[in-house]
């Protein structure tokens, strides 16, 4: 299993002078604001894909940007980026993002072409650092990294498969394949839009009506299913638990986006 390495000085990377409230994935660091909504500042040209936090960072990414706030949302770095960024993660100062390559072009069908990419930004700056393009035919749709390095790319609406079952790959700390998973019985509108590890499990998100979230053990087992939308993002947050919301102004044509705390299901 090959995969391509560009490295790049970047295309854009600024800091901005917003602020806006926000909250993140759970980890060392701050004190998250006590509140049922947040709300990120501005709007974009594409709508919220994923929400992460390492510790006094909060990242989240929208189709087209990345944004890096301070805990109470003040906006400290945003990138424009190419393509369709998707779920992202932050590890050891980097944020690896799971990206769509070909997206604009595929009408949401995976062509021969299509491959799965990771690109790698510097988390202080949010400066492109790789571009990680495997020959996997799949479409990146979101991401997880492993306790060991080596990560999960889940994928969108893969031809080759049932409608009725969605794919995700393992691959190791170079982006080669370890093992490839089909997960059966999920009729959903598009694949793994974003998955989340927390308290030894993986959650893997999905669009359908009243969201579908999957849970799964280390060996990547179903444990249960949830009716919960972590489609924009789910972060865990202590007990308490938020997900990512994102709203569309048809006369404009731009999305704003925040987080919605939410009351979990029993076992979740």
């Amino acid at each position: 299993m090959k995969t391509a390495i560009r490295k790049t000085p970047g295309r854009f990377a600024v800091p901005v002078a917003l602020a806006a409230l926000f909250a993140g994935f759970a980890l060392s660091g701050g004190t998250m604001p006590d509140v049922d909504e947040i709300r990120l500042a501005g709007d974009y040209s594409g709508h919220l894909q994923d929400v992460w936090r390492d510790g006094d960072a909060l990242y989240w990414a929208h189709t087209t940007a990345l944004i890096k706030t301070d805990l109470t949302g003040k906006i400290i770095a945003k990138a424009d980026v190419n393509e369709h960024h998707a779920g992202l993660e932050v590890r050891d100062g980097k944020v690896y993002v799971a990206v769509c390559v070909l997206q604009s072009k595929t009408g949401g069908k995976t062509l021969p072409d299509s491959r799965v990419t990771v690109n790698v930004y510097d988390a202080a700056t949010l400066k492109l650092l790789e571009e990680h393009v495997t020959d996997i035919n799949d479409r990146s749709g979101s991401l997880a990294i492993l306790d060991d390095g080596t990560f999960l790319v889940g994928c969108l609406r893969p031809q080759d498969i049932s409608k009725t079952q969605v794919r995700f790959h393992h691959l190791d700390r170079n982006f080669k394949l370890i093992k490839s998973y089909v997960l059966d019985n999920v009729p959903v509108k598009l694949g793994i839009e974003t998955i989340k590890r927390h308290g030894g499990y993986y959650y893997l998100n999905h669009y359908a009506s009243g969201g579908l979230c999957i849970k799964l053990d280390n060996n990547f087992r179903e444990v249960a299913r949830y009716r919960v939308d972590g489609t924009c993002g789910l972060v865990f947050d202590g007990d308490r638990i938020w997900v990512g919301v994102t709203r569309h102004n048809a006369d404009q044509k731009r999305w704003t986006s925040g987080l919605k705390r939410i009351e979990p299901p029993a076992g979740f």
